[in-house]
């Protein structure tokens, strides 16, 4: 089972092949959303660094988002697209679980992954469900694990301060490529998971309408 994994939700984008459970190459960039002008030839360069074709993949991994509305396009497009002609099945999964999957649990200490959503508020779980809270109500819904909780995710560099407050440094300590939801986390998920998808059931994930399109609909005629 040879698996292409893609991750392009936010600013960072990263692409990993997973060969029998193996991650055997990766490639992460934090390009600051110019994915498009790139995928293909990192794609390529992969594939061909790893002595692999596009025929060779047995599936596709996509992360779904939520997240940068642009890079989220990107990403499914080219999946979706190389599904399609190929007539291989689709992973998909969204950014929060790639997040809670990069990091080991911890005896102790509850692991949160949030995703900085703009306008001082986060894309969290609820339950299976993804949600948008405010900042403020989502800091004040964790003071009960105040000493034992560990936050992953792009929030905790946006909202570093107002964490660092209220659960202190070891909240937000995790490097800071790991706050970033990567390819070959995703492509690991991909392997041990047996749920996937035909290109045409395969859609993003967007809690909220483009800034741009909430602004219009706001505006006055």
């Amino acid at each position: 089972m040879k698996i292409l994994a893609i991750e392009t939700s936010g600013k960072t984008f990263s692409l990993a092949i997973n060969e029998y459970g193996r991650n055997t190459a990766s490639f992460y960039y934090d390009c600051v959303n110019i994915h498009s002008g790139m995928i293909i030839t990192a794609i390529e360069r992969l594939l061909n660094d790893t002595k692999n074709t596009f025929r060779d993949i047995d599936k596709f991994a996509v992360s779904i988002g939520p997240g940068s509305f642009t890079g989220i396009r990107v990403g499914m497009t080219a999946v979706k697209m190389f599904a399609q002609v190929l007539n291989k099945p689709i992973v998909a999964v969204d950014a929060l679980s790639i997040l809670e999957k990069s990091s080991s649990k911890i005896k102790g200490i509850k692991i949160i992954p949030v995703i900085d959503a703009l306008r001082n508020e986060v894309y969290v779980k609820e339950g299976k469900k993804i949600v948008i809270k405010n900042i403020d109500l989502f800091i004040k819904s964790l003071k009960k694990y105040k000493n034992n909780l560990l936050l992953i995710g792009n929030a905790t560099i946006s909202y570093k301060k107002e964490l660092i407050k209220e659960f202190g440094t070891y909240s937000i300590s995790l490097p800071y490529t790991m706050h970033m939801p990567q390819a070959h986390v995703l492509a690991t998920i991909a392997y041990q998971s047996v749920k996937s998808k035909n290109y045409s059931k395969v859609n993003p994930l967007y809690i909220r309408r483009p800034w741009a399109e909430e602004n219009n609909s706001n505006a006055k005629p």
